[in-house]
């Protein structure tokens, strides 16, 4: 624990964290966003600690893929007949349980820098050393 916070780390938890009170806001009109406040703010303790790199990402992806999917059933899915609901309404659970709409969008960069950058695995690497 010896290292300094980068930056990068500083931006992002800021930025979880300003998703997390539109969230709230959200939720105060429509309770099952609580959820996703939830999940935003895991993450951004994942992050700030740097702890925990898998379930960091595990749930960074399974947001993408759920957000993916619910967007292609809603589009492409018109031959379903009913099982387009129940499949849109289980991938917006899913998305939902995991940051949702929110997430989607910060997701995006915080993946790119995990996978194509160097300074957040670095950080995770120094957090489990």
């Amino acid at each position: 624990m010896g290292s300094s916070r980068p930056g990068l780390v500083t931006l992002f938890c800021a930025g979880l964290l300003v998703c997390a009170l539109l969230m709230a806001w959200v939720g105060s009109m429509a309770a099952g966003y609580f959820v996703c406040v939830i999940a935003l703010v895991l993450e951004a303790v994942l992050l700030w600690t740097g702890r925990w790199r898998r379930t960091f990402e595990i749930v960074l992806l399974v947001n993408q893929v759920s957000g993916l999917l619910l967007i292609l059933d809603l589009w492409l899915g018109g031959g379903l007949g009913d099982l387009k609901l129940d499949i849109s309404g289980v991938c917006l659970l899913i998305n939902l349980a995991v940051g949702g709409p929110l997430l989607a969008v910060a997701a995006i960069p915080l993946i790119l820098s995990m996978r194509f950058g160097a300074r957040l695995p670095a950080w995770f690497a120094a957090q489990a050393a």
